[in-house]
């Protein structure tokens, strides 16, 4: 019987916690001083727009390194027929 109420109470305790809360995240950032001008707000914006960029840039190497296993595989596949034509003879 403690432990149903000592568990109860905790449940209680916590949940009142919760919900006294003064201020939620978004409320939170409404609040706060972002300068679009400060260094922070600055470099924040630089880093995602090389990110950007860097995706971009990945994708495009990607694609350039398929093309050339393509044409490895392809090479490999004709270099083995040749191989084989010559055994034949």
């Amino acid at each position: 019987m403690r432990t149903v109420a000592s568990t109860l109470i905790l449940i209680a305790a916590l949940g009142a916690g919760a919900c006294s809360r003064r201020e939620t995240r978004d409320t939170r950032y409404e609040r706060s001083d972002a300068d679009p001008n400060s260094a922070a707000h600055k470099t924040g914006h630089a880093a995602y727009g090389m990110a950007q960029e860097s995706e971009k840039l990945a994708k495009k190497a990607g694609e350039k390194l398929r093309e050339a296993s393509h044409q490895a595989h392809e090479g490999w596949k004709e270099a083995s027929q040749e191989d084989k034509a010559k055994k034949r003879r």
